[in-house]
């Protein structure tokens, strides 16, 4: 009798183990839809800027300081409300924040980059992804990171107002479809 009560809390320990790390990555969702949507509609804002002759059109960008803002905010709440950080917790926070660094290197660095900037950074775009893809074992993030490769390939190669359009694809399939499919995975299983 006293080993079924045993046998059954371990069952309802994992079931609670699986459900908060899936209530954890359905969190972390937020995270790539504002990314992906402030990115992906401040690229379509700047190509439309380019298109209509504004010279201008980097103001576009200053959208992302209250979103990194707001990025900062939700992780201190995050890190207060956390009970226990996983192993794995650690590692997509040291890939994240590598991969951040490297966006900051490459923005204080865009004057220098020019034409070069908006592939590097959907190349960023796909090693985060595809890393955090591969941790998370979701198959869509994985997928989003190889197209990012893909489409950065054809941004080397085009002028700078398609590169926008091109970034703004880049972040729909590798922030924006991950993160509404990772939110509602959670929703489906729970």
């Amino acid at each position: 009798m006293e080993l079924e009560n045993k046998e059954q809390q371990h069952l309802e320990l994992i079931a609670d183990m699986i459900n908060v790390a899936r209530k954890e990555y359905s969190d972390n969702s937020f995270i790539y839809l504002v990314w992906g949507w402030s990115v992906c509609l401040a690229s379509l804002a700047q190509y439309v800027l380019i298109r209509m002759g504004k010279d201008y059109y980097g103001i576009v960008w200053l959208v992302l300081i209250p979103v990194a803002i707001l990025h900062i905010i939700f992780s201190v709440r995050q890190k207060r409300n956390e009970r226990v950080k996983t192993h794995m917790d650690k590692i997509i926070g040291y890939v994240w924040t590598a991969v951040g660094i490297s966006y900051g290197v490459v923005g204080i660095s865009i004057s220098v980059m020019q034409l070069s900037a908006y592939p590097v950074f959907i190349l960023l775009y796909g090693v985060g992804t595809f890393i955090s893809g591969g941790i998370m074992n979701l198959k869509p993030m994985k997928a989003g990171a190889i197209c990012c490769w893909v489409i950065a390939v054809v941004a080397f190669h085009v002028s700078f107002e398609y590169q926008s359009l091109l970034l703004s694809l880049s972040l729909v399939l590798s922030y924006i479809i991950p993160g509404h499919l990772l939110k509602n995975r959670f929703k489906k299983n729970v």
